[in-house]
This record gives structure tokens, C-alpha cells and sequence, in this order.
């Protein structure tokens, strides 16, 4: 009975969480996000569409219910005779972990919280991080972020990860994507005949799963070893919540979780996992090719040679760029720290996303 309590309670806070959610992306990314969403409801995998007709109709509703809920308060979730308040991870999980769950709370894009309780499936202690890592879900919303870095703790989720790649993989746009071609060569995976068939290909899919998890395991671990940006990054989403700033600067915080030393990058390299570099090439997000120039250049000279080094001498090249960057910028807070708002804003565009072209 409290499990079952607790699960209903953090299914209404994600409700509210989804509500919230939904005014922040595109059009596009909401409709994926509901597709998703709707998926996991229904408990259909990653590649089964539902009828079109069922999705509106609920589309409808969940829009209408969301309606209610933005400006709702969140629900304390309860456990025996103590309530704690939706954020208390570390005291919620002291009760969920022996039970084989895991329960996740957290900030994703403007700030806005998201809320997930899954089957625990594995607990790694790496560098001193715990990584929580979830199978199927009871509880999620809109946001379904396939891994989160909270201070020294990291989820990784098997379900979300399932339809994020699956996603990807769909889009028709995809189909032109050298380096997703690439990247499935190395499983022996055409993509038309996996998304024709995708329960005959379930064995090389389920490989491929396994390993984007290990590679978005640590680019979280990336993100939490990475001390250059954390004072800068909190100030400026506090400052600048949903604007190009907080583009910028949460793609610079990727960026640098990607090619440090205990990031993303430097796991392939030791691992020679080229497809799954890839596949970081593949799905880069926008601001990549801007932040990270140095990356497709090395990987061609990589498939040209099998020499991993260029790549280790591109990846130290940008974490040594990217730092210096790190640093002007707190740099520029702490001298700017008395100036408006306004004024800040004007010297960060200027100085740094000027050059990008931004």
C-alpha cells in the first residue's frame, strides 16, 4: 500500500511537471515528446504506432488536463508515517532502493522540474559517482531525458534511452545521415530493414542500446567531474532562463562533459568504440559543430588510419579550448557581478556567441 501510494502521488507531481513542460519546446519536440509519452502510457515499445485517431483523442484530454495544472502545487510524497517533499531523493530512495526502485527528481531545460520512479536494474560506484540505473518505469512526464546528473548521483534510464534512439532513428531525415549509416554498418544493422522489421533486428538494436547507454553513462560522469563552469552555469540560468544564454551555455557545459577526461569521448577512445562515436556525431546537438570543430575532422583521419591518438590529441585540443572559455567567463561574472542584467547580457553575447555566429 505506501508503494502503491507513492507511485500515484509521483504520477500526479509528473502530470503538473508535464504541464509546465509542454509551453517550453517547439511544436515539433512537444508532439515527439506526447508521442513518447503516450507510447510508454500504453505500454507499446519504442517502434509499435498507435492509430492516429487514439493519439488526438488523448492529445485532447492530457491538453486539457495540463490546462488545470499549471499553476498547481506540488504533491509530498509519503512513505509509512513521514512526508517528504518532492526533491528529497536521497531520503526517498533510502526507502526505494532495497525495494528494487528508484525514484529521480530534478531541473531540465528552463529550469523545470521533471520527476521519474523506475525498477532499478544496476548501481554502479565509479570515480566516486553513483549511477542509478532504471529499467521500465512506473511514473514519468513529458520531459523523458534518458540520463540526469544531480551532484554526485547519475540516472541512466534503459526505457527513455529506448524511445530517445528509437526517435532518432525514425526520422526521416535520418536516412541521408553519413554517419548514422556509419554507425549501424558496425552491427551489421540497415536502417530501412530495421524500420520495416524491427522485431527481427532485436538483437543487434538491443546491442546498440547498450552501448549509447555506457556512452550517455559518461557523459553525465563527464558533467559531473567537470569543475570549470558550475558557479558561471547557475548564474546564468537563474539570469537567463530560456533564452539563447541558456542555450549557449547549457551547450558549452555539454560540450565540456564530453571531452574531458572522464567524459563521453575519452570512454570511446580508451573503449575504440567508433560506432559509437558515430553516433555522437550522428546526433549532435546544433551548437556542437560550433563548440566542437575539432571532432569531425579527427574522426575522418580515425576511419582513414585506425589511429586513435589524432583523436585523443583533438579531444585534449578542445577541453583545453573550452576551459579557457570556462574561465573568461567566470572571469566576467566576478567583474561584472554589480552591472544589470542588461549589461552582463550585452558582454557575454559579444564576447562569446558573437564569434559563433550567434
Amino acid at each position: 500500500m505506501r508503494l502503491e501510494t507513492l507511485i500515484k502521488q509521483v504520477r500526479a507531481n509528473c502530470q503538473v511537471a508535464s504541464a509546465r513542460q509542454a509551453g517550453l519546446y517547439s511544436l515539433c519536440g512537444t508532439l515527439l515528446r506526447l508521442r513518447q509519452l503516450y507510447k510508454w502510457e500504453h505500454q507499446l515499445p519504442p517502434w509499435r504506432e498507435p492509430e492516429p485517431e487514439a493519439v488526438l483523442g488523448w492529445i485532447e484530454l492530457k491538453e486539457r488536463t495540463w490546462d488545470c495544472l499549471e499553476t498547481a502545487a506540488w504533491q509530498r510524497l509519503t512513505w509509512g508515517e513521514t512526508s517528504y517533499e518532492p526533491f528529497a531523493v536521497e531520503a526517498l530512495n533510502r526507502h526505494l532502493l532495497p525495494q528494487g526502485l528508484a525514484y529521480g527528481a530534478g531541473l531540465s531545460r528552463g529550469l523545470s522540474p521533471t520527476f521519474f520512479l523506475g525498477e532499478l536494474a544496476q548501481v554502479r560506484k565509479i570515480n566516486g559517482l553513483t549511477i542509478l540505473v532504471l529499467g521500465a518505469e512506473q511514473a514519468r512526464d513529458l520531459d523523458g531525458t534518458p540520463a540526469l546528473c544531480q551532484g554526485r548521483l547519475i540516472y541512466a534510464r534503459k526505457e527513455a534511452l529506448a524511445f530517445y534512439v528509437w526517435e532518432r532513428l525514425s526520422d526521416p531525415v535520418q536516412q541521408n545521415n553519413h554517419f548514422l549509416t556509419i554507425a549501424l554498418d558496425a552491427y551489421r544493422l540497415p536502417l530501412k530493414s530495421l524500420l520495416k522489421d524491427p522485431e527481427v533486428h532485436q538483437e543487434q538494436f538491443q546491442a546498440l542500446l547498450a552501448d549509447e547507454l555506457a556512452a550517455v553513462i559518461h557523459h553525465e560522469m563527464g558533467e559531473a567531474l567537470e569543475p570549470s563552469l558550475k558557479e558561471a552555469f547557475a548564474t546564468i540560468l537563474k539570469l537567463y532562463p530560456q533564452t539563447r544564454l541558456e542555450h549557449w551555455v547549457r551547450g558549452l557545459k555539454d560540450a565540456l562533459a564530453e571531452v574531458n577526461e572522464a567524459g563521453r569521448l575519452a570512454y570511446i577512445i580508451k573503449e575504440r568504440q567508433f560506432s559509437s562515436l558515430a553516433l555522437m556525431l550522428a546526433w549532435r546537438p546544433g551548437l556542437y559543430p560550433l563548440l566542437l570543430p575539432e571532432l569531425e575532422p579527427a574522426f575522418w583521419e580515425v576511419a582513414d588510419t585506425g589511429d586513435w591518438d589524432l583523436l585523443e590529441q583533438a579531444r585534449a585540443q578542445a577541453l583545453t579550448r573550452l576551459r579557457q572559455i570556462a574561465a573568461g567567463l567566470n572571469h566576467l561574472l566576478a567583474t561584472l557581478q554589480n552591472s544589470s542584467p542588461e549589461r552582463l547580457r550585452t558582454e557575454i553575447e559579444k564576447q562569446y556567441l558573437a564569434p559563433l555566429g550567434l
